[in-house]
């Protein structure tokens, strides 16, 4: 573990079940004031010797040290689930140093500490957390937005942190921001009040590069992120651990227009999935999936996700692609978890 300077003025934070010292500022994160031995140390470091290395491959195993170097931003550097190393270029973004430090830093962390990082949403429903994951642009942080508008808490986004044990799986918090398209944020109803919506043609006016939200205040634009915006949640943030109740794949589909009634709304269609389907979602919607192989984690990584498999319920919702339909998704996934858990009190 890194040798902490005393002369540095070090941040202690929590996040995805870990406690957490670094010397960058981490302002998404929840504080800390526990004074106990941190599970993660995150610093500056010289890096710049790998350079040429890193420049002809994506990534670079160094022992248990796995290094990856993002152009123009950072040579980043994960060591034994313990420890990150960060070596930000000359006049690098550092908004755009922790998104990768908080998303693909993170990621290969929690497979080296042996929790499965997976790409998606998660919210608390009747004391259990359900994992909502897809492909990109499928609504995962949209339907997640929606939830909390309804009044349930969330406990991550972008990337889920789940623990198999000896009974059912545990999801352990992230930190309480979400990341939501301008589009989303208009069509949830977050501009409301906001002057530029009673003309469909500002309906995109941005303010001084940042969306107008009297409710939330200023929201940062994230770089690297196509119109995405960084949506604090800290009152809607749930920060304990969880048993994982159940997950979904959303999938959006084009509807047929032609067997819908002018006045009809989209349906939103669920199929079961077995423990075969789960695993295979659970596979497929794995967070960086690709550094799997480069770290030899790819037998634990399989029987891991097998293990969830076996004891969670699954289902795969379809989805109107040319529709918002976010409230309807709530809706059926709270019937289908309340039937569920009726079924299971029958026996």
């Amino acid at each position: 573990m890194h040798d902490r300077s005393a002369s540095v003025d070090w941040a202690q934070y929590t996040a995805f079940g870990l406690r957490i010292a670094s010397e960058l500022k981490l302002p998404e994160l929840v504080r800390s004031a526990s004074e106990a031995i941190e599970d993660v140390v995150i610093h500056e470091a010289d890096l710049t010797a790998w350079s040429d290395q890193l420049e002809q491959a994506n990534f670079v195993m160094q022992g248990e040290r796995f290094m990856f170097q993002i152009p123009g931003t950072a040579i980043f550097a994960v060591r034994e689930g313990r420890e990150i190393e960060v070596c930000p270029y000359p006049g690098a973004d550092m908004d755009t140093v922790r998104l990768f430090l908080l998303g693909s830093c993170m990621g290969v962390l929690l497979m080296q500490r042996r929790i499965l990082p997976i790409h998606g949403s998660a919210v608390v429903i009747g004391g259990k957390a359900y994992a909502f994951m897809g492909e990109s642009g499928t609504g995962k942080s949209t339907l997640a937005a929606a939830f909390r508008q309804a009044g349930y808490q969330m406990v991550s986004d972008d990337v889920i942190a789940v623990k198999a044990t000896t009974s059912v799986p545990v999801v352990y918090p992230a930190y309480p921001q979400q990341k939501l398209g301008l589009d989303s944020l208009l069509q949830l109803e977050a501009l409301q009040g906001n002057k530029y919506l009673h003309s469909p043609k500002h309906r995109l006016v941005l303010t001084d590069g940042h969306p107008a939200m009297p409710q939330y205040g200023d929201l940062r634009k994230l770089t690297g992120e196509l119109n995405k915006y960084a949506v604090p949640i800290a009152d809607e943030f749930y920060n304990e651990p969880l048993p994982l109740g159940g997950v979904f794949e959303l999938v959006a589909e084009a509807s047929n227009r032609k067997f819908l009634r002018e006045d009809e709304l989209p349906v939103v269609t669920e199929q079961p999935l077995n423990v075969l389907g789960c695993l295979h979602t659970l596979l497929l919607h794995t967070y960086r999936r690709g550094t799997i192989s480069r770290m030899g984690l790819g037998e634990w990584y399989f029987g891991t996700a097998a293990r969830m498999a076996r004891k969670v319920e699954g289902w795969r919702l379809l989805r109107s692609s040319s529709a918002f339909t976010a409230s309807e998704i709530v809706q059926r996934v709270l019937e289908l978890i309340h039937k569920e858990e009726n079924s299971y009190g029958s026996h």
